[in-house]
């Protein structure tokens, strides 16, 4: 998922505004938070692969070493 998705999901739930009843606005809100967790899911995902391979990257030095 990426920013864009998200903005375009809250630009549908604004112009529904007024136009949708309430169960339809509420599963596009829906929508947004899954888009959102979905989100911070993959970066929660890079970040610790990321601190994985600077921690594993000192000790592949020392093996080397060795």
């Amino acid at each position: 998922m990426n920013n864009t998705i998200l903005l375009r999901k809250l630009i549908a739930i604004e112009r529904m505004i007024g136009r949708a009843d309430n169960n339809t606005l509420r599963g596009l809100i829906y929508e947004a938070e899954e888009c959102v967790i979905q989100m911070q899911s993959e970066q929660a995902r890079s970040f610790l692969a990321e601190a994985w391979r600077e921690s594993i990257a000192p000790l592949d030095v020392l093996s080397r070493a060795s």
